[in-house]
Parts: C-alpha cells; structure tokens; sequence
C-alpha cells in the first residue's frame, strides 16, 4: 500500500508542481468551452436578427394589408412615383427595400376564381448583396403569404396558441441527452490523453521507468498507483469542461431556445453522473496505460491512441438514438455503457439497475486493464523494448 501512495504522491507531484500542465489541462478547457460557446451564443444570436428593424418604402399599399404590419419590425413610408430613386437607394444601402402594389390591387384581387383572373404582381426589390435587406425582403414576402392564405382559407390548423405541450425542461432534457454524452466523452477522453501517455511512454523514453521498476515497489503498485493518479487528474480536466459546457449551454442556445432550465437535475443526478465519469475515467485511463505502455515515445504513443477518439466520438453519437429503455445487456458493454447512462441522467430517465451495471463493469473491466498493465511492467521485452 505504501508503494501505491509512493507513486500517486509522485504523480500528483509531477502534475500540480507543473503550472503549465495544470494550466492548459484543467483550467484551460473548461474556461476555452465556456468563452468559446457563449461568443457563439452571442454570434447566432445576432444572425437571428435580435431586435434589428428593417426600413421599406411601399407605394400604392392596400389598408387590408396594412394592418398585418402593426407591431412589425418594419419602418414602413408611402413611396411616390419616383420608383428609381427608391431603387438606388436600396443599392446603396441607404434603405432595406421598395415595394410597389399595383394600384387596383384589391379590385384585382376579389375577382379571385373568375373566368380570365390574373393574379397582380407585388414588386419588392432588395439588395442581395445586403444581409438586412434580404431580411427585409424575407420577412415582408412572408406576410404577404400569411394575408394570401387568410384571404382564400378553407381551414385552419392549430389557430391560436397553447398547443406545444412541451416545457422548458423537457426541451432543456432533450438538447442535454442529445448534446451532452458526446462531448463528455470527447472531454473525458482528451483529458486521459493528456496525461496516461507522457506518464507511461514519455517515463519511458526518458529511461526513469526502467529506474522505477528496480526499485523495491511492487509493479503491480506502480501500475495500480499510475492509474488512480492519472484518473484523477484526469477527471478533474473532464469535471473542469463539463462544469463550462454546462454554464454555456444556456449562453449557446439563447439564440434559438428561450428558458433554458437545469433546475430538473437534482444532487443525485449530479453524484450519479460523477459515479459514471469516473469509472469511465478509470477504464479510458487504463487502456491508453496499456497502450503507452506498448510504444516508445510519446509521439508514438500518441499516434496509437489518436484513432481511438473517432470511436469514442461515434459512440456518444450512437447514444443518443438508442434512447431510454434499451436491454440492460447494452450497459455492459465498455465506453458506450457509460454514454448510455449519461444520455438517460440527462433525459431523467435513469435507472438504478443500469446504473449499477455500468458502474460495476467499468470497474471490472478497469481491474483488468490493471492486472494487463502489471503484466506488461513486468516483461523485459516491453519495458525495455528487447
């Protein structure tokens, strides 16, 4: 026991003593994902047209369609017959568009189904070269559609309002178990990436492992003391970007998503989803152990590793379109168990079965990685690359 705190003290030394390893593994990602999502928050939020006004000249409007601009985002003035200089105006920018309504429109208009009815032509002229202009010219072209299909309905779908049943957090659930699992993993994983091969492979090229291993620490404490270590570490890099992927969400999704809510999720949702981080932790922390420990470099190492992160990308993919209820068999099957539970935390749908076997099997699967790197410690021909 004393030969594993030797090593985890030693590891810990390494790691916190290092300012920039602490700074550009734990603090850095969560601080990056969080400035990084709300500038894009902000930036959508902006594309999506916030409070922007739009200016029109409209000559010859029908009062029948006049009333569908009140409380508009449209500053609208009666337009002379001066067409060109209204023209030259939108191609400089000075106004979003000009439209003109033939002058018998709503003659035209209500001997709509006669024998020979021709339909009258709006003009609405617009720079498309001008991105608040084509907004205009979106925005005023869908009210007409909105005052067209008033003036020939037949019947209406969903008239009103108070027909989405669904809330705030269930909406807030849904993005979270489609968005969350994915990233986690991603984050967990470059976490683990971070640190198992420079402590396995970089100890290793440098020669101070082979010096470790004659010393009169059992390997199988080296390999259980390196492993809780780099978890550790590890996991506090993955906790460090989760806490900024969740404080940005709602700056990120205040684009497209009014009353983004986390208020559903209590203190067991949080303790179950740091259960699952950290046995995920542990079992990545291990295979890439074994794997470092295989290479003689850490540029080699990293290059073994590397692909790995496209399997764990997809499998928090896959995640998300299994859903709730799937066969607790699923959740004994490494990584994507635990992209699986994280899905079901964040849909509230979690069960303390599945809960159990993920936990327990990563543990399991964690031990065994262990019990191989402990063999690998003790081969002559790894270690030393004979």
């Amino acid at each position: 026991m004393k030969g594993i705190i030797a090593i985890i003290k030693k590891e810990f030394a390494r790691f916190f003593l290092d300012r920039r390893m602490l700074l550009t593994t734990v603090i850095m990602p969560g601080l990056l994902i969080y400035v990084v999502y709300t500038l894009m928050g902000t930036f959508m939020t902006g594309l999506a047209g916030g409070e922007s006004r739009y200016s029109a000249a409209v000559s010859n409007m029908p009062q029948t369609i006049a009333f569908y601009f009140t409380g508009s985002p449209f500053d609208i003035e009666s337009a002379d017959n001066d067409g060109e200089s209204y023209k030259t105006a939108v191609k400089d920018g000075n106004l979003d568009i000009y439209v003109v309504f033939p002058e018998d429109f709503s003659e035209v208009i209500s001997s709509a189904g006669e024998p020979g009815y021709k339909a009258p032509n709006v003009e609405i002229y617009y720079n498309s070269a001008n991105e608040n202009s084509t907004a205009a010219y979106s925005a005023f072209a869908a009210v007409l559609d909105l005052y067209e299909q008033q003036i020939s309905n037949v019947f209406d779908v969903n008239a009103g309002e108070g027909y989405d049943l669904g809330t705030a957090q269930s909406v807030t659930s849904y993005i979270l178990s489609a968005v969350v699992p994915m990233v986690l993993l991603v984050l967990l994983f470059s976490g683990c990436m971070a640190v198992a091969p420079e402590s396995i492979a970089g100890e290793k090229e440098r020669g101070t492992l082979a010096t470790m291993l004659v010393t009169p620490v059992k390997r199988s404490h080296i390999a259980i003391g390196k492993i809780i270590s780099l978890s550790c570490i590890s996991l506090l890099s993955g906790v460090s970007s989760f806490l900024g992927l969740i404080l940005s969400l709602p700056n990120l999704m205040k684009g497209a998503f009014d009353g983004f809510d986390l208020s559903m999720f209590n203190a067991g949702h949080y303790l179950m989803l740091l259960g699952v981080m950290l046995s995920t932790v542990l079992l990545l922390v291990g295979l890439i152990s074994c794997v470092s420990a295989l290479a003689k470099s850490v540029k080699e190492a990293n290059s073994y590793v590397g692909p790995m992160n496209i399997i764990v990308l997809v499998v928090g993919l896959l995640s998300s379109f299994v859903g709730s209820g799937a066969s607790p068999f699923l959740y004994l099957i490494p990584v994507y168990n635990s992209a699986m539970l994280i899905t079901d935390v964040m849909a509230l749908t979690v069960s303390p079965l599945n809960f159990i076997i993920t936990l327990v099997s990563n543990l399991v699967y964690a031990s065994a990685l262990v019990f191989l790197l402990t063999r690998m410690f003790k081969s002559e021909k790894i270690m030393f690359n004979k």
